[in-house]
């Protein structure tokens, strides 16, 4: 299959359908997400010019996890005053309205959202599409994008907007050190502080603002 054809159908229109028709079938967003990571898990796997240990390696892990820090802290201080003063409404309202489904998010959002996540969008979309997107700039603007934009399944602004600003962090991090558990541990950082201060109302299948 020609390659711009396919990242069409897998960045392009897949996201765009599921946006579609999110209404009819929410509850499917996680499973949809987990086959399309399987499958393209499986593409890497098999294309001999993939370095497998771009998964896992973690060379360089502490300095850049300084690096993490030092631009997570006063952004996430930031955020959180934001959210208290323009949105009081959803301040810490996961946490404190619904602790288990809270601890429960924490536990599995990792897992069965940001591996996937990141073995498609960062992992998969940098190394299978580099012969035509040549231009890191490229590519990182396109995964972007469609990180963006497979978000509007969720059928609010804030949840494309926010993920926005993750895809353009998370790949230019994954440019940085070609690791897809190190970007994973950043894009698990940020995800459970957003579930915690209260933006994750928009970035959930359950509605917690009735």
């Amino acid at each position: 299959m020609n390659r711009w054809l396919e990242m069409l159908c897998l960045f392009g229109l897949v996201p765009v359908s599921v946006a579609i028709l999110a209404s009819f079938y929410v509850g499917w967003l996680i499973p949809i997400l987990l086959a399309v990571g399987l499958l393209c898990l499986w593409l890497l796997l098999s294309d001999p010019q993939f370095k497998r240990f771009r998964l896992w390696h973690v060379h360089g892990l502490r300095t850049c996890l300084r690096h993490q820090l030092l631009l997570f802290l006063p952004l996430a201080l930031l955020i959180s005053l934001l959210v208290y003063l323009w949105l009081p409404e959803v301040f810490f309202t996961l946490p404190q309205h619904n602790q288990s489904l809270w601890l429960l998010t924490l536990v599995l959002y990792p897992l069965m959202s940001v591996l996937p996540q990141e073995l498609v969008f960062r992992t998969f979309f940098f190394h299978r599409y580099k012969g035509i997107l040549p231009s890191k700039t490229g590519r990182l603007g396109l995964s972007t994008a469609s990180f963006a934009l497979a978000h509007a399944a969720y059928g609010n602004w804030p949840a494309v907007l926010l993920s926005a600003m993750g895809g353009l962090l998370f790949g230019y991090r994954y440019l940085q050190t070609r690791s897809t558990l190190i970007v994973a541990i950043e894009h698990s950082i940020w995800g459970m502080f957003l579930f915690t201060v209260g933006l994750g109302v928009y970035l959930m299948q359950v509605d917690l603002l009735k």
